[in-house]
């Protein structure tokens, strides 16, 4: 799925004619490409994938807006120490058993979102937008450990532990917005918002965001953003197409 999302968007260039007058600006369009987050308690976790975005302007100042991403990383360690004492029936010490432990993490993370926003023209060169989101946020995690005692390749002891978790979180959140282009091709953003995760343990964050967008072609746009929203941050580059 990661690479489906990728690949249909990326079609459209052998079917879509260009349109001379797109505005970088423009809240027409489609986008795919690479995602990163990271979790501020969790270190050792850097999740990557792949993301889509959508948003479709009608009326003359209103839009709807989606996204989706889909991520994973992996934990993986090995650790062997020296044990206790082994002895023969005699009570000679023959040396130290070995002590080996592994433990295997993997983690998925989903999320979509829907909204509806709001333009304002400020003029033909900057715009804010104001945005209403709902979605869900899906994590899900398999635990395999495994511990072995063992002497010149003669087991002692051994034991092994797995289990799978998941969990999901409505997501609620509201945004403001302002697109500025510094030049016809370039353009800068930024913005604040709130973001309710809601599940047994709901979170209250304050997300605020940064980005820039450049436009190789009329429709085509390279584009490039960071988000924090105080407990992960997100890091995205992808292509747009405006339509």
């Amino acid at each position: 799925m990661k690479f489906t999302l990728l690949a249909c968007t990326l079609s459209l260039a052998s079917t879509a004619v260009m349109a001379e007058n797109t505005s970088p600006l423009s809240y027409d369009y489609v986008e795919a490409g690479y995602k990163k987050t990271e979790i501020d308690e969790i270190d050792e976790l850097s999740l990557k994938g792949f993301g889509f975005n959508f948003s479709k302007q009608f009326a003359e100042n209103w839009y709807v807006s989606g996204n989706y991403s889909i991520l994973n990383d992996d934990l993986t360690s090995r650790s062997n120490f020296s044990g206790s004492g082994v002895y023969d029936s005699n009570n000679n010490y023959l040396g130290d058993t070995l002590v080996s432990y592994s433990y295997d993490y993997d983690i998925d993370m989903t999320r979509y979102e829907i909204g509806l926003g709001y333009i304002y023209s400020l003029s033909d060169r900057t715009k804010v937008d104001f945005s209403a989101k709902i979605g869900q946020l899906k994590i899900e995690s398999d635990f395999d450990f495994k511990e072995v005692v063992s002497y010149q390749d003669q087991v002692f002891n051994s034991f092994s532990e797995n289990h799978s978790n998941s969990e999901t979180a409505d997501i609620l959140s509201a945004n403001a917005q302002i697109r500025h282009l510094l030049t016809d091709s370039f353009e800068i953003n930024a913005g604040v918002g709130y973001e309710r995760l809601h599940d047994e343990e709901s979170e209250n964050n304050a997300v605020f965001h940064v980005g820039a967008n450049y436009a190789f072609t009329p429709a085509w746009l390279i584009s490039a953003s960071y988000r924090d929203a105080n407990d992960y941050s997100d890091l995205a580059l992808s292509v747009r197409y405006n339509f």
